[in-house]
């Protein structure tokens, strides 16, 4: 059986995070960092700036100008709207490929992971968290796990999907019993390898099971509540999103009820919409709903 060294040593197949994008995860972490800050970081990153830009100056953007700078970009549409594409970018490459061990087509686990970012980013504003671009940016991350584990799942599908359908297990769970370790555990170690901030760190680890942080955190309850809000729409999932439902422990503690969930889901349905639209060269709609069972088996012990 594979142990998680061995499944850790295939982090070499990864692209490495660029320099720039680790130095964008420093500066979003300080909540006192300034637009200056981000542009110096990026603006020597030929390749992100002219693809930022070209963004910006798309037809669907529609600014009614034509952008020259990333300032211009950040003044013009806002810093942390810029930040999200520059981030959006970055994650394609890690996230486009196609992930079969998960049931996912090339660009839904991208397609996922953005729309948990923009869902992240409205539960942080409600949750009135102080850094909102950091909660996109835990969102946008909390599956590279699955980028690793996709072979190993593959290899043990059979196993895992019959666990979650004879014993009543969330996918996770099942994956945690046959694998030895599940998607969350391993894309915590591949986030501490890259040594990105600890908040998303705790998020990548922790976004199914909220309850085994003490004290409760406000940003892992917040990515936890973006992504069982995708499951539940059903946006981009595969054979993973199997029969989920938000934790009730956490709805209560931040006083959410389920007309609230659906709210948002609208919100996000459309943002998510715009998002495809502007990165149509990057992210195709591919990933559906899926049919099956939308309430999930509670993550707890």
């Amino acid at each position: 059986m594979n142990t998680v060294d061995d499944i850790i040593s295939q982090v070499q197949s990864l692209p490495p995070l660029p320099d720039t994008a680790t130095k964008l995860f420093m500066i979003m972490n300080d909540p006192k960092s300034s637009v200056d800050e981000i542009v110096e970081t990026v603006k020597y990153d030929q390749a992100i700036t002219t693809e930022v830009l070209r963004l910006c100056n798309s037809a669907f953007i529609g600014l009614g100008r034509t952008v020259t700078s990333l300032k211009d970009a950040m003044l013009l549409l806002g810093s942390a709207k810029v930040l999200q594409m520059v981030m959006s970018v970055h994650a394609n490459a890690l996230l486009a490929r196609e992930q079969a061990g998960y049931g996912l087509e090339p660009g839904a686990l991208w397609r996922h992971s953005v729309a948990v970012a923009l869902a992240s980013s409205t539960f942080a504003q409600r949750l009135r968290l102080p850094n909102v671009s950091l909660a996109f940016t835990a969102g946008l991350l909390h599956d590279i796990g699955k980028v690793i584990l996709n072979r190993y799942v593959a290899d043990e599908f059979t196993e895992i999907v019959r666990r979650v359908s004879d014993e009543g297990l969330s996918f996770g769970e099942a994956e945690q019993q046959v694998l030895g370790f599940s998607h969350e555990e391993v894309g915590g170690i591949i986030a501490e390898s890259w040594q990105l901030p600890d908040p998303i760190v705790r998020c990548i680890r922790y976004h199914h099971t909220p309850h085994l942080v003490d004290p409760p955190d406000d940003l892992v309850d917040t990515v936890y509540l973006a992504t069982s809000l995708c499951l539940i729409l059903g946006i981009g999932i595969g054979e993973d999103g199997l029969c989920y439902r938000a934790d009730q422990d956490v709805m209560d503690r931040h006083a959410l009820h389920e007309g609230d969930l659906e709210q948002q889901g609208m919100k996000i349905l459309s943002e998510l919409r715009d998002v495809e639209e502007l990165f149509s060269a990057h992210a195709p709609r591919t990933g559906s709903a899926n049919p099956a069972c939308r309430s999930e088996q509670r993550q707890g012990p």
